[in-house]
């Protein structure tokens, strides 16, 4: 025996199968900013040759002054690698072996002498891999994160940040809820 669907079958089956597709088709046609590759931190990326070049950034006091560079190289082809970073007049060759990384911010070696941007501004960087180059543009940075104070060649002065500490008419709320009639923290 054979059963015909009913019209109030066929509606249901028509508003699950419209629901199904409303709720998955927003995904479809809208931005996915998890499919977007980006470099996620201070410094920039590159990719040639199965050579990748991750968080490449200078740390530095100012314009002119000496830099650090720090960042990653990583080897992921099945052969030995050269690279060359190239800023500011200096250059600094690497070989890497088939699977090897190297930290650059672990290398005291790796100084620019007078680097050509200032804090905040981007420093122009030739990378070549194994023949293979280009020029990106490099985050120059300064001791105004923490983190990075360690790495400034020339080390790191604390007044230039002490206008950034919290007094006790800011303190956990920033100026926006300064009440100069208010007893102090």
């Amino acid at each position: 025996m054979k059963f015909a669907p009913s019209p109030t079958r066929r509606a249901a089956a028509a508003s699950l199968a419209l629901a199904a597709v409303l709720a998955t088709g927003c995904s479809a046609v809208n931005y996915q900013a998890t499919t977007h590759v980006y470099s996620a931190s201070d410094g920039v990326m590159f990719d040639a040759e199965g050579v990748k070049v991750r968080n490449l950034t200078f740390i530095a006091n100012e314009e002119g002054g000496p830099a650090r560079l720090v960042g990653l190289l990583s080897n992921n082809s099945a052969e030995d690698a050269q690279v060359e970073i190239s800023a500011a007049g200096d250059t600094f060759p690497f070989s890497l072996s088939s699977g090897e990384a190297i930290n650059l911010q672990n290398d005291d070696e790796l100084i620019v002498s007078s680097i050509q941007a200032a804090p905040g501004a981007m420093q122009d960087v030739t990378i070549s891999i194994n023949g293979t180059e280009e020029t990106v543009g490099a985050t120059v940075l300064d001791g105004g994160i923490a983190e990075y104070r360690a790495l400034l060649p020339d080390g790191f002065d604390e007044s230039t940040v002490e206008h950034l500490e919290h007094g006790p008419d800011t303190y956990g709320g920033g100026a926006a809820h300064h009440d100069p009639d208010a007893a102090h923290h």
